[in-house]
């Protein structure tokens, strides 16, 4: 069984960006879709900003929570540098909800064990507004070699994904090999999933 991270420890030591400054591709893309409707967003496991500060760049209003305090005064660090305002939680998932529902919910790379991992995908199908979005990019299951957790067991399976997201409008529904370059961490080949669905309802 794979040690949890510390997350503080990771950012405080981090000499520059641990994932790097510039946004997730997968999140470039989907904001660059005609007509993409999300005015309103939650970021979750957002680190130290990268995401949730370039998605208020652009004119979204942001909620953000991650679990490490260090990693959320980065990012709000990064907010100031940018001149944006972006509402920051510090909060273990499976201790808090949101107090209102969002047009697009995002989530990079959040790897932990089955049960961490259902959870923050069905906190943020639970979380948007029928018709929302939801827009993750992981390391997948099946990924031999290449970046990302040797324990199988922290990364993400198509059928768990069509059980947490069953009823969702698959719009983009991938999972194949990326070159990542993102910061010290992600660095060269992965087998990721790379997921746009919305939600019933609207």
């Amino acid at each position: 069984m794979s040690t949890p991270p510390d997350w503080n420890a990771a950012y405080a030591a981090s000499a520059g960006s641990l994932f790097g400054d510039t946004p997730n591709l997968w999140l470039v893309m989907t904001l660059a879709r005609p007509g993409f409707p999300a005015r309103t967003a939650l970021f979750i496991a957002d680190g130290d900003g990268r995401n949730g500060t370039w998605a208020a760049r652009r004119g979204l209003s942001v909620t953000a929570i991650d679990i490490s305090a260090e990693a959320t005064l980065q990012a709000r660090e990064r907010d100031r540098a940018a001149g944006v305002s972006v509402r920051r939680v510090t909060a273990d998932l499976a201790g808090w909800s949101p107090d209102r529902s969002f047009d697009a919910v995002f989530l990079f790379y959040l790897q932990g064990p089955p049960a961490q991992r259902e959870a923050a995908v069905r906190l943020g199908a639970w979380a948007l507004r029928p018709g929302g979005w939801f827009v993750m990019e992981a390391f997948a299951a099946a990924g031999e070699g290449g970046c990302g957790p040797a324990d199988p067991a922290l990364r993400y399976a198509e059928g768990e994904l069509s059980s947490w997201l069953e009823g969702f409008t698959r719009e983009d529904w991938l999972f194949g090999e990326v070159r990542l370059d993102e910061g010290g961490r992600h660095q060269g080949r992965a087998r990721v999933v790379r997921i746009a669905a919305r939600a019933p309802g609207g």
